[in-house]
């Protein structure tokens, strides 16, 4: 029962790198493992909770995130605003997106309740992640260079293909990747500088992260990488070597930037005009529903019928869909309540990372440290990506989000465990 525990974790921890219906069986497989000892002692649900530190206040703006997106849906329903002459219309599906809020708190009650050796378990879920990242990069050479399963066709370097793994599109792997390639990324250098050894299996994952990233050929990626790598170098090199480091890093990509495909995808300016008249569509979501805005979710069905109205005759030829912004979805799907609480979550779960890493710290343990500061660093990238493309709700990236923050629960719990390990163990000397 141990094993089957902690392996239902890891099977869903594998899953959420694979794509959308494998995420959703793997929470499926996790989920039946917690139902019955749910329902044998649901009071047990709340126990393990109570010594994470962080777990009352993400459930506080996790909790008015959610309020904010229902109360958009309701005022959509109850006073909509139609373009076109059409009105949004209410579906199960936005309410029943914001069950992603839950998946932190499960995957931390699945870890607790698995009953297996915690430290042993962390480790083997943390080295099922990464495996399954080394395993992805094959894939993601063979895409490349073939399109298979599904092309995607890089328009500037046509004889190549964004590497999509089986994620359904670039933009996805730019944002999901992050999470295993920053978390492997902060324990190798974390090590190595501290011990001058080298942990290959986390080094060869995070160079593996870094690699699928750049072949997903996501302009976003490509800014994205060298931030993550800048925020990695602060947390281990002092500061005359973290300028060294931080030049040497600029140099390679001034070098690399002026080769021919590189640099024809960097000033290719396809998507951006685009993602200008959308905005604009949000921004006027916005002016007509300032509070609650259009409806969360909504955008990408209004978007069409805005520019119906706008421009009835051509309206056919232009991209409608959802904002390609985190900021702009919020203002114009949810009004300022969404952004606001949207903001405040994502600076929360930020800070979440932070302070893991300091208590981590505080007891020397600098590998869950380390972690925790890979978490924050791909929490920061998530968002930085979200400014050109809508990083929150999309299906994929939210699953390994929430995850992800499951996983920093998962480390308060564990170093909490600790100290009253100790603390008992102090009590039962002599």
């Amino acid at each position: 029962m141990k094993t089957l525990g902690i392996a239902t974790l890891a099977f869903y921890v594998l899953c959420s790198l694979i794509g959308m219906a494998p995420m959703n069986i793997g929470f499926g497989v996790m989920f039946l493992f917690l139902l019955p000892q749910l329902l044998k002692k649901p009071k047990l649900i709340f126990e393990p909770f109570q010594s994470i530190p962080d777990a009352k206040s993400y459930l506080k703006w996790a909790g008015m995130l959610a309020l904010a997106c229902t109360v958009s849906l309701l005022a959509m329903h109850f006073y909509p605003y139609s373009y076109a002459e059409h009105a949004p219309v209410l579906t199960a599906h936005a309410f029943l997106k914001l069950w992603h809020l839950l998946i932190p708190g499960f995957v931390t009650l699945a870890f607790v309740k698995s009953d297996y050796d915690y430290e042993v378990g962390f480790r083997f879920l943390t080295r099922t992640w990464w495996a399954t990242t080394l395993c992805l990069l094959l894939v993601a050479i063979i895409q490349f260079n073939t399109g298979w399963p599904q092309p995607q066709v890089i328009p500037t370097n046509p004889s190549h293909f964004h590497a999509i793994l089986f994620l359904g599109h670039h933009l996805s792997v730019s944002s999901v990747l992050i999470f295993p390639t920053f978390t492997a990324l902060a324990i190798s250098l974390g090590n190595y500088t501290r011990k001058k050894t080298i942990l290959w299996f986390e080094t060869l994952t995070a160079l593996a992260g870094l690699c699928i990233l750049f072949l997903s050929y996501a302009r976003t990626a490509w800014l994205a990488i060298p931030i993550g790598i800048i925020f990695i170098f602060i947390r281990f090199f002092k500061p005359r070597t973290l300028i060294m480091a931080v030049l040497s890093l600029f140099l390679v990509i001034g070098i690399a930037s002026q080769t021919p495909a590189m640099k024809e995808r960097i000033q290719n300016s396809m998507g951006i005009q685009d993602r200008l008249r959308l905005w604009e569509a949000n921004i006027d979501f916005f002016k007509h529903r300032p509070i609650t805005g259009i409806g969360w979710l909504a955008t990408q069905e209004m978007s069409q019928y805005y520019f119906k109205e706008k421009v009835p005759e051509h309206y056919q030829e232009y991209f409608w869909g959802h904002a390609h912004s985190n900021i702009f979805e919020m203002l114009g799907g949810a009004g300022l309540l969404g952004l606001i609480s949207f903001l405040l979550f994502a600076i929360f779960t930020i800070r979440m990372s932070l302070r893991t890493s300091q208590l981590a710290s505080q007891q020397g343990d600098f590998y869950l440290a380390d972690f925790a500061w890979g978490i924050g660093v791909a929490l920061l990238l998530l968002h930085f990506n979200g400014l050109t493309n809508v990083t929150f709700w999309e299906g994929k990236v939210i699953h390994q989000q929430m995850l992800c923050i499951g996983l920093l629960m998962i480390i308060q719990f564990l170093l909490n465990y600790r100290l009253e390990a100790e603390s008992r163990d102090a009590r039962s000397l002599p």
